[in-house]
């Protein structure tokens, strides 16, 4: 079995980016689409994501950062809760200043939790800032599993997939992510499912029970490239020997 680790970072306030940010990027979007859409709209795309996931009986995971900037993790309580309620899974989206010392890792995972009402057990650090030491304080909080660690930014090859165990904790290298497809190796929106094809047919080659840990951004659903991601759904659930799972799911399945 391939298994998809699917999940979104959500990587900006509820108010979205300054407008000076959209507007130097506005050529991300189709023309149309971006004149007729107020700019706090273009980035922010929780309830698209629901409802494309519900159409294929999908549930992922969302890693919320407790602080945004000019925002706070509070602004999206509604937004979390209705997640939650419906079964996506709540993971925490560590700030890169707080990996180092483990109070303010604890305050970070305690503030999204005082929304959850429940424990938090995955980690992502914004940025994907890893060091060696994270898994060990992750630990000793009580998280279960980490999406941090990524070793390249222009290839695809097995130190991007599968699992490890670090410290208690299980690490999922982060394989294939919007920001690196379009940025780092140039792949074009007509070209997407083929690389999910190719990183399936590599995990396929290497192990049985093998892992593929997607993140596809909050903020890109409307964008080009980011837009596609129904079609990547389709493609995956289309593969007989592959399920999409939240993280929590994997590590009930890996225990």
């Amino acid at each position: 079995m391939q298994y998809i680790f699917l999940s979104h970072d959500v990587d900006w306030r509820k108010q979205g980016p300054p407008l000076e940010h959209i507007l130097s990027r506005k050529d991300r979007f189709e023309p149309e689409l971006f004149e007729k859409t107020k700019p706090e709209d273009l980035y922010r795309n929780i309830p698209e994501y629901m409802e494309i996931e519900e159409k294929f009986d999908i549930r992922s995971t969302f890693f919320f950062r407790t602080f945004y900037e000019n925002g706070d993790v509070l602004d999206y309580e509604d937004d979390i809760k209705q997640l939650q309620k419906s079964n996506w899974e709540i993971g925490l989206h560590t700030d890169p200043s707080s990996i180092d010392d483990l109070d303010k890792i604890r305050l970070e995972k305690e503030k999204l939790e005082s929304i959850t009402g429940k424990q938090i057990i995955g980690n992502r650090v914004h940025f994907l800032n890893y060091n060696p030491e994270l898994p060990n304080k992750l630990e000793k909080l009580g998280f279960n599993y980490d999406s941090s660690l990524r070793h390249s930014k222009d290839r695809i090859d097995e130190k991007e997939m599968g699992y490890s165990r670090i410290h208690g904790i299980i690490e999922f290298p982060v394989t294939l992510m919007d920001a690196y497809l379009f940025t780092y190796m140039k792949i074009r929106e007509e070209k997407i499912i083929s690389e999910f094809q190719k990183t399936l047919d590599l995990g396929r080659s290497l192990s049985e029970n093998n892992v593929i840990s997607v993140i596809w951004h909050e903020n890109v659903l409307k964008m080009k490239g980011g837009r596609v991601y129904k079609q990547i759904l389709e493609f995956l659930t289309s593969q007989d020997d592959v399920e999409i799972k939240r993280g929590i799911d994997l590590v009930k399945i890996l225990k």
